[in-house]
């Protein structure tokens, strides 16, 4: 190699960052070069590395967080889920529209902090219309029957939910087998794939974009509230003289906004946007480890999958923290599993939690995205589709 090449090569990478802030903070569609993809995957990677002991306890103070919110919100209750798809209580949607209103705020605001992190979160993946609409309502249909969704599983098994093991077993077995006849699932949608787009593509006002989805976001969680007080919906009656530790529920809109907020550290240290599905493909993919890389090359999803270890930590973690929130209202053992009734919470037949386990999986992975996912993290990346 020349002397004069390899300065000309070294000025290059030392520009790099730049350019990869540059494109981040552009008002005008970002174009990324394949080359600042490589190196944006490379650090991507860094920074989702568990093995760092602070970014592996920040993720742990992520997960518990989220768990406890959900507790909190009592979005985790079967019956709170599958009576939001009934129309007759409006728990769960007050809290999922405060946590996306957060969600779009907080990544708009990590536009300005952290602008590296903030264009990775936003790169271009592909994207499947058909998956979206058949995923959504798969998805949908799974957490009508089973009364809950990947993240909630694991807040449901921190608050000793009868039949949450089943839920997750189902779950699990349902990543599986998805992963496993996913490249034929992949062949038949080919054609039907497009790149991903985000609205401030088109209407370059990334901040001004934000803030009026929020606006009207919590404008229908007012209207809502008003319409339908949050104290008058829950399953059982706040304890008299409870405080704001000791209360075993929280006003939805509050743990909504919480859960939003966790966007702020998941951009800053891990360069992601929170999401619960992909950890089962995770764990589920494990085994490719010890398989030849021929192996890998078929079974893109489980291969692509299975280094998504910050996701597992995050959702185990979640076990913890919603187990903290029930320990904290001192009403039973959040350990005690086999305890068949938690404030009157009951949790699905057997039948209702394999079937919805497996349609929440399948829904899930086929759109490439759940409820934290597609809807809390996708509406606040401004994501069509």
């Amino acid at each position: 190699m020349s002397s004069q090449s390899q300065p000309r090569q070294r000025k290059q990478t030392e520009a790099m960052p730049s350019k990869i802030k540059a494109n981040s903070t552009s008002s005008s569609k970002a174009v990324y070069s394949p080359l600042d993809q490589e190196t944006n995957a490379q650090i991507k990677t860094q920074l989702q590395d568990m093995s760092n002991p602070t970014r592996f306890l920040i993720t742990v103070c992520m997960g518990v967080v989220f768990g406890f919110a959900l507790n909190r919100g009592r979005v985790f209750e079967p019956a709170v889920i599958m009576d939001q798809f009934l129309f007759t209580r409006w728990i769960m949607m007050k809290m999922f529209l405060s946590a996306a209103a957060t969600s779009t705020l907080c990544i708009s605001l990590m536009k300005e902090l952290t602008p590296r992190q903030y264009a990775m979160v936003r790169d271009k993946p592909m994207s499947n219309l058909l998956g979206c609409v058949v995923g959504g309502a798969l998805l949908g249909a799974g957490m009508a029957i089973g009364g809950m969704c990947p993240g909630m599983v694991l807040a449901q098994i921190g608050a000793g939910v009868p039949n949450c093991f089943i839920s997750l077993a189902a779950i699990l077995s349902g990543a599986l087998i998805y992963g496993l006849i996913e490249p034929y699932i992949r062949s038949w949608t080919a054609s039907k794939t497009i790149a991903c787009a985000y609205v401030d593509d088109i209407f370059p006002h990334r901040h001004m974009i934000s803030i009026g989805l929020a606006t009207v976001l919590f404008a229908v969680v007012l209207l809502l509230e008003l319409l339908f007080p949050w104290q008058s919906e829950l399953t059982t009656p706040l304890q008299p003289g409870c405080t704001v530790v000791t209360c075993r529920a929280w006003p939805p809109y509050v743990a909504g906004i919480l859960v939003g907020a966790l966007q702020i550290p998941a951009v800053a240290f891990i360069a992601t946007a929170i999401g619960s599905s992909s950890s089962y493909v995770c764990v589920a993919g494990q085994w490719l480890r010890y398989c030849p890389q021929e192996t890998h090359q078929h079974f893109k999803l489980l291969a692509t999958k299975m280094t998504s270890v910050w996701q597992v930590v995050y959702v185990m973690s979640a076990v913890f923290g919603s187990a903290l929130a029930v320990q904290l209202t001192g009403t039973m053992n959040a350990f005690d599993v086999t305890h068949q009734s938690f404030d009157g919470i009951k949790g699905g037949t057997v039948a209702q939690c394999i079937v919805g386990g497996l349609l929440i999986i399948f829904g899930s992975r086929f759109a490439k995205g759940c409820t934290s996912g597609h809807g809390i993290s996708g509406m606040g990346k401004l994501s069509i589709g």
